[in-house]
């Protein structure tokens, strides 16, 4: 008797808690070992861009072998698929989801005097800054994390596992708040300097985050959605609402400290932006129950 792989994996439902542990696992020693290598880095008074690529490249290299090794072993086949035209207008249409609620955001601030805009920026400088920033981001955060979190993380639960819906959403964005909170912790044990402050804001930031880019992923049924809104959602803040000291493609003045923060970035681009998810999710099961 032959045994297909699907059959064997049926047999073994603990594979299940073994992708997702690798999985997690995986994605949380990528991050510290490449915040590890960019503090390295920056010890040698190297350029700020190539500590970022540094630290990409590391983070791929830990988490793509790995997790292509998982896919392989456990014969996972709703992993990221190769980039197809399906796949890049998947991509886009993300990045063009975020964009556009960023900038719809902006605008009701603008109308309503809450955010002042004084000048525009639009560049060659600004323009090379966002293409290589945004390869960086793709490297080291948006395709190894969707590929870890919302990929394999999400599929263990839900196919491996066979948790409902609700019960694999609210697990995969607990793993996710996990990650930084174990990276974090890393760092303190070898006495660096921890990254991120985790602070009350940056917890609810990072669960509506999740939230929305699972709902992405569960929308389009393709992880380069998420993988596109992810990217764009980092473009945007970084260059757009606190852009810090890289070029910004605006200056502007706002009524209270923050005010832009809070409600372009989460309000308006994550939080409206889940909400709309939520709702396309929701029309979109009951048109398959019904069908």
């Amino acid at each position: 008797m032959i045994i297909s792989p699907a059959h064997v994996t049926q047999k073994r439902p603990h594979h299940g808690m073994a992708i997702i542990g690798m999985s997690w696992l995986t994605m949380t020693l990528g991050l510290f070992f490449a915040t590890l290598a960019g503090e390295f880095t920056r010890t040698m008074d190297a350029a700020e861009w190539m500590i970022h690529l540094i630290q990409a490249v590391v983070m791929i290299s830990i988490v793509l072998p790995v997790l292509f090794f998982i896919r392989r072993r456990f014969h996972m086949k709703s992993i990221l698929l190769p980039l197809s035209g399906k796949g890049i207008i998947h991509l886009l249409s993300g990045a063009l989801f975020a964009t556009c609620l960023t900038f719809i955001g902006l605008a009701i601030a603008n109308m309503n005097g809450w955010v002042i805009i004084t000048e525009w920026h639009f560049s060659a400088e600004f323009l090379i800054a966002v293409i290589i920033n945004s390869c960086i981001a793709f490297l080291y955060e948006a395709l190894p994390e969707e590929l870890s979190l919302r990929g394999m993380v999400y599929d263990g639960l839900r196919s491996r596992l066979r948790f409902p819906v609700v019960f694999a959403y609210v697990s995969q964005v607990i793993l996710f708040l996990l990650v930084p909170l174990s990276v974090s912790l890393l760092q303190e044990l070898v006495g660096m300097d921890a990254g991120n402050q985790i602070t009350p804001e940056y917890i609810i930031l990072l669960l509506t985050y999740g939230i929305t880019l699972q709902l992405l992923r569960s929308l389009t049924q393709s992880l380069w959605a998420s993988i596109g809104f992810h990217v764009a959602y980092l473009e945007v803040a970084r260059f757009v609402v606190i852009p810090g000291d890289r070029p910004a493609l605006l200056s502007y003045t706002e009524q209270d400290h923050g005010l832009a923060e809070v409600f372009i970035l989460y309000m308006m681009t994550v939080f409206v932006g889940a909400i709309i998810l939520a709702l396309l999710n929701s029309w979109r099961w009951w048109r398959i129950h019904q069908s």
